[in-house]
């Protein structure tokens, strides 16, 4: 008998070991998330897609918010909009009474009165009662003003920032990646270091140049975007490109910003003005440096 009653209390052990792991084990997805029976759905769109023409212009981004399963209304769910560039817009709601949908609309002013490419995406962020993310609505903008000059032609070298490493070699040191030299140090090794940090931390894969193969203006780019974010303790200057210009001081040309001089291209015009594009398009605000005042590193960031 007590035997039996044993074997009785082991299959109720196993049975609420086994519901506990099922219960666990709910799928998930960025889009769905279950709880209660409650299924929420988000998605969003761009419109247009793809822009090309005079700007500053307006991206709208439309989409739904769709509930199912609601057993006990009334149900509030509050969203917000997040933007690639970091910035969330303020938290909204809506109260479903019963399962169903709900249309979301957003607006993004973007670009300048200079030429310039603006790739991004908004996505829509529900916070309660559940948290579910939508799918990323992408864009492209491409401002072309009547008066914007031609977009400037790149000269970048691609490379893979996890297979960089800093390596001794001929008496200097070096970022390389495999055979493929990237960047001199001489004899500073803890400059080529910290640069190596700043090229991982910031994902850069292309080294780009103006005026090779003595270039008087270089930058890095992460996937043909700006790097974004702030590396721990850079150095950096900050800058409004709305503000900068070209301008000749003595002989010399330079990129200025009213009266503080950002960069020197000596008698290269050309380099300037085209240096000075790039500035624009990518809306770089800030030049960062390693081992300043003779720095062997400089890049430029959002």
């Amino acid at each position: 008998m007590n035997e039996l009653k044993l074997k009785k209390a082991l299959l109720v052990v196993k049975i609420l070991i086994i519901f506990t792991i099922s219960s666990s084990c709910v799928p998930y997805s960025d889009q769905y998330r279950y709880s209660d029976n409650i299924i929420i759905n988000a998605n969003l769109n761009a419109f247009p897609k793809d822009y090309s023409g005079n700007c500053p212009t307006k991206i709208r981004f439309q989409g739904n918010i769709t509930v199912r399963n609601i057993l006990n209304s009334p149900l509030t769910v509050h969203y917000l909009f997040e933007r690639s560039d970091g910035v969330k817009s303020s938290v909204y709601s809506h109260t479903f009474h019963r399962d169903g949908s709900f249309s979301v609309s957003h607006e993004w002013i973007l670009g300048r009165s200079y030429y310039e490419v603006i790739n991004g995406w908004m996505r829509l962020e529900i916070i309660e009662p559940y948290s579910v993310r939508s799918n990323k609505a992408y864009f492209k903008v491409t401002c072309r003003n009547e008066h914007s000059p031609e977009p400037y032609e790149e000269d970048c070298i691609f490379f893979n920032p996890s297979k960089t490493e800093v390596k001794y070699i001929s008496g200097r040191w070096k970022i390389v990646e495999g055979n493929k030299w990237l960047f001199d140090f001489g004899a500073k090794r803890d400059e080529a270091e910290q640069a190596l940090r700043i090229i991982k931390y910031y994902g850069m894969n292309q080294s780009c140049f103006v005026g090779r193969p003595k270039p008087s203006f270089s930058y890095l780019l992460v996937s043909g975007q700006p790097p974004r974010g702030e590396f721990p303790g850079e150095d950096c200057i900050s800058f409004n490109p709305d503000k900068v210009s070209v301008y000749k001081d003595r002989g010399r040309w330079k990129i200025v910003e009213g009266y503080r001089v950002l960069f020197d291209f000596d008698y290269k015009e050309a380099d300037a003005r085209k240096a000075l594009e790039l500035i624009h398009r990518y809306g770089f605000k800030r030049a960062c440096y390693v081992g300043r005042p003779d720095y062997n590193f400089m890049y430029l960031r959002r």
